[in-house]
């Protein structure tokens, strides 16, 4: 074979296996992927935990099962009623507290390296008008804060919504509303008018609707402190 006929042989053997690569199957067909995982991430995570958690993590708990939830929420309470008599037998707090009272809020936290800080109780106290901070450490109480409560006060309280649902509600059937008795009652922390903040008592705004999707018939703005409805109206009128 002449070498003209050599280099012309050559390339079409050349081409001829071009065409054969660019023609054979991916080695890894897209059809046979595992896209169990939403992302189509699918290398090895077999050292590792699933979901992913941040390295060093401890004391997780998984919330996935039925009724586990309630079982943390539970144990969570048990923790802090028992704080909470460790801090409401100390004179200081008591006297801080008054004889009306709600418990708020109860705080845990860890450091970064995983160690257990001590515990936050958050109140309100209804006859000092002032959001009242106790840190718990163990068995010991570490600091009480009072805070007026047209400074600051902590998120209400289903057990508050519910005392002042009541309270509105015997407002509006005083008035003959008879209404109100066939509505839901919803109920968030009221702020002054105009921007000007907390209340310096412990104030819901109620309101009345017939579900949750639609607009209120009537709402209410009921003092906990004093235990009355400070002003009230009929939407629409």
């Amino acid at each position: 074979m002449n070498p003209a006929a050599r280099k012309f042989l050559a390339a079409a053997l050349l081409i001829g296996s071009n065409s054969l690569a660019a023609a054979a199957p991916s080695p890894v067909d897209p059809a046979t992927v595992d896209v169990g995982h939403p992302t189509g991430h699918v290398h090895d995570h077999g050292n590792q935990t699933w979901p992913p958690q941040p390295p060093g993590l401890q004391n997780s708990v998984l919330l996935s099962n039925p009724g586990e939830e309630e079982r943390v929420a539970e144990a969570q309470k048990r923790r802090a009623d028992a704080q909470d008599r460790i801090a409401t037998a100390r004179a200081d707090v008591r006297q801080a507290l008054g004889t009306r009272f709600t418990r708020a809020a109860f705080v845990e936290a860890r450091d970064k390296s995983g160690a257990v800080l001590p515990s936050r109780l958050v109140y309100f106290s209804y006859s000092k008008n002032s959001t009242v901070e106790v840190t718990v450490d163990g068995q010991q109480v570490r600091s009480v804060k009072t805070i007026p409560a047209a400074e600051y006060q902590p998120e209400i309280t289903d057990a508050e919504i519910a005392e002042a649902e009541g309270i509105a509600r015997a407002y509006f059937a005083a008035l003959g509303q008879d209404r109100v008795a066939q509505l839901q009652a919803f109920g968030i922390l009221a702020y002054q008018p105009t921007g000007k903040g907390f209340y310096a008592t412990r104030v819901l705004y109620i309101s009345f609707h017939r579900d949750s999707d639609a607009p209120p018939e009537y709402v209410a703005w009921v003092d906990l402190s004093q235990q009355r409805v400070l002003r009230a109206r009929q939407e629409g009128q």
